[in-house]
């Protein structure tokens, strides 16, 4: 009987070895299964346990139990492999920090106080944190693309005060009614008597505005944006402000352009050979002084940038590019005439003058307020409102130190004939 005990003590002895080894090794589903299998190993070989065994029984069984624990280590090393490895190979890096954390880890199962820390070397990449929205955030915000204001910049600007009621009044020598009588006198002849006449004009400011409706924390909370705001709108009237001051019919809310005010050029037969923009230009100003040298010196031209660079990109029949000995190396400047370009101006179409008999008259400049209408005071919300008051005057005594041309092609024909 106490042979039988000790076979029985040296098989639960080997079958608890076996087990903390699977326990190590194995997942705990194959912890569970193994289990289940030595359980049932052990009960069926209780009976046997229970009465007297030889000691060749006893050796077969032990070799038996070696067996099944080699088969046992030997699935349980490839399935431990697959769970390190994985099937395409890559280490699973939680399984990894267990493997070399195992001491810790058995410590904390045995002593549930115990707390085992351990790290994970996992690949770490900006996915791992969610929603992030670091960045490398740029404090400026991305402009709109619009064209260059000329006109304002063109003529010299003249502020009216306060109590003007918004009208410039002038006075001009009456072209039409004077009369020049002045001529040689004889001895004791009679002097010829000329005709002095004047007329009063009225030049009516006129008004460009725009406006927007914005929160009152947009302006509070995003500064930044509502100086974008304010910034916007100014553009928005500048580009009615340049198209008015080019074009503008003077007639109801319109200001008057100086296209529109300007006589328009009557092209003559002037035999030029192939007449080309750098002939134009030459001569409308010459129309503009000759017979008035003493008060007009046309210096500027504004034309489209389609025809600016029909005239520069202008080639003879070699194709050797076409630079008049008066012209500037660019084009750009034509004698004593300044090409400018102007987004206002509409193609085959120019003026031409002298900068000094145009002025601007306007009221208190550009000017921005912010108020409420209708339901906006319950809504927080508020309109901001930017305007200009403004009018160009050119005289009816200075109209002539300007001109227009309405067709370049066909003046151009006209000059060559």
């Amino acid at each position: 009987m106490d042979e039988a005990q000790k076979a029985a003590e040296a098989i639960n002895k080997e079958l608890s070895v076996l087990k903390e080894q699977v326990a190590k090794a194995a997942t705990p589903e194959s912890v569970e299964e193994a289990n289940k299998a030595l359980e049932a190993f052990k009960t069926e070989n209780a009976e046997a346990l229970k009465g007297f065994i030889s000691k060749g029984e006893f050796d077969s069984l032990k070799e038996m139990v070696e067996k099944q624990k080699e088969e046992l280590d030997e699935a349980n090393k490839e399935l431990v492999a697959i769970q390190n490895k994985g099937i395409d190979g890559t280490e699973d890096p939680i399984l990894s920090a267990i493997k070399e954390n195992t001491d810790n880890v058995k410590k904390s199962i045995e002593n549930k106080g115990h707390q085992a820390e351990f790290v994970v070397k996992a690949n770490t990449t900006r996915a791992s944190v969610a929603n992030s929205t670091d960045a490398l955030r740029l404090n400026d915000v991305g402009q709109l693309a619009y064209r260059s204001f000329i006109l304002r910049s063109l003529f010299p600007v003249i502020p009216v005060g306060a109590g003007s009621n918004g009208v410039v009044r002038y006075t001009d020598w009456d072209d039409a009614t004077k009369v020049r009588a002045a001529a040689m006198v004889a001895e004791g002849a009679v002097f010829p008597e000329s005709t002095a006449a004047w007329a009063e004009y009225t030049l009516d400011l006129k008004k460009i505005g725009d406006s927007i409706p914005v929160t009152e924390e947009m302006l509070q909370d995003q500064p930044r944006f509502a100086r974008e705001l304010e910034e916007f709108l100014n553009i928005n009237v500048s580009i009615v402000e340049d198209d008015q001051l080019y074009d503008g019919d003077g007639t109801g809310n319109n200001l008057n352009g100086i296209f529109t005010s300007s006589p328009a050029f009557a092209a003559a037969a002037s035999g030029i050979d192939d007449a080309n923009f750098y002939d134009l230009i030459v001569k409308v100003s010459e129309s503009i002084t000759k017979g008035k040298r003493s008060k007009y010196q046309p210096n500027f031209a504004l034309m489209s940038i389609t025809d600016i660079n029909r005239m520069r990109l202008k080639k003879d029949a070699n194709n050797n590019y076409i630079i008049p000995p008066f012209t500037s190396k660019d084009g750009s400047q034509v004698a004593s005439i300044q090409v400018i370009e102007c987004a206002a101006v509409t193609d085959n179409s120019m003026v031409l003058g002298d900068r000094r008999f145009a002025k601007i008259y306007e009221v208190e400049g550009y000017n921005i307020t912010t108020g409420v209408v209708n339901d906006q005071f319950t809504k927080d919300l508020m309109t901001m409102k930017a305007k200009k008051r403004l009018n160009l005057l050119i005289r009816e005594a200075d109209k002539g130190g300007f001109a227009k041309v309405t067709d370049i092609d066909a003046a151009l024909v006209t000059l060559a004939t």
